[in-house]
């Protein structure tokens, strides 16, 4: 009888040594896998990270090559305007038509001389062109009542009107060229500012 019991405490022990064994091993086995996952997750997080940056890196890229265009082509357009407001002045005067002999000179007017000719020809059509009265859509005018406010620059006008940064580009070009906005060169990206004809076309303000 003393060895049946002896027999059944030796089992039990054994039975309670290896649920020891093995729930110590669970939890090692546990503890390996928080760590993995921690440390995947940390790698994932850096990765998105350092994708972030290179993404941010190169919209800032585009926006300066974007500056540089635009800056490359005012001065295209003024080198343009410039030659095409020159070439009349240098286009030397029509030489003039030989009259017919008349037999009665009684009642002849003298011709009009060269010097009596208007000369500002140009100038006029010049001041005609920059004078001429610019129509603006929605957008443009929902810009010029943004920077009625004070002067922003490309990015902060591309998250308040909602459009893409190329069209805001194009946009701010035109606005520009017409001399509704001034822009600065200094910064990246450009900061615009209103001049004076742009506030004329304020709703408050008289045009």
């Amino acid at each position: 009888m003393a060895l049946v019991d002896d027999l059944v405490t030796a089992i039990l022990l054994a039975t309670a040594v290896f649920f020891v064994v093995l729930a110590f091993g669970l939890l090692v086995r546990y503890r390996q896998v928080s760590q993995r996952i921690t440390s995947s997750s940390d790698l994932g997080r850096d990765l998105w990270q350092a994708l972030e940056q290179r993404m941010k890196k190169q919209d800032e890229r585009i926006l300066d090559v974007m500056g540089r265009l635009e800056v490359v082509q005012s001065r295209v357009l003024a080198s343009a305007a410039a030659q095409a407001s020159a070439s009349p002045s240098s286009t030397p005067a029509p030489a003039p038509q030989p009259q017919p002999p008349q037999e009665i000179v009684t009642n002849v007017t003298p011709p009009t001389p060269l010097a009596q000719q208007p000369e500002s020809q140009p100038e006029s059509q010049a001041s005609h062109t920059l004078g001429r009265e610019v129509q603006l859509d929605e957008t443009q005018l929902k810009v010029i009542g943004l920077l009625a406010e004070g002067p922003k620059n490309t990015r902060q006008l591309t998250d308040a009107i909602g459009l893409s940064r190329e069209h805001t580009a194009r946009l701010m070009k035109e606005l520009f060229d017409g001399g509704i906005v001034t822009r600065s060169d200094a910064t990246k990206p450009f900061v615009y500012q209103l001049t004076d004809q742009g506030r004329r076309h304020l709703p408050s303000s008289p045009n």
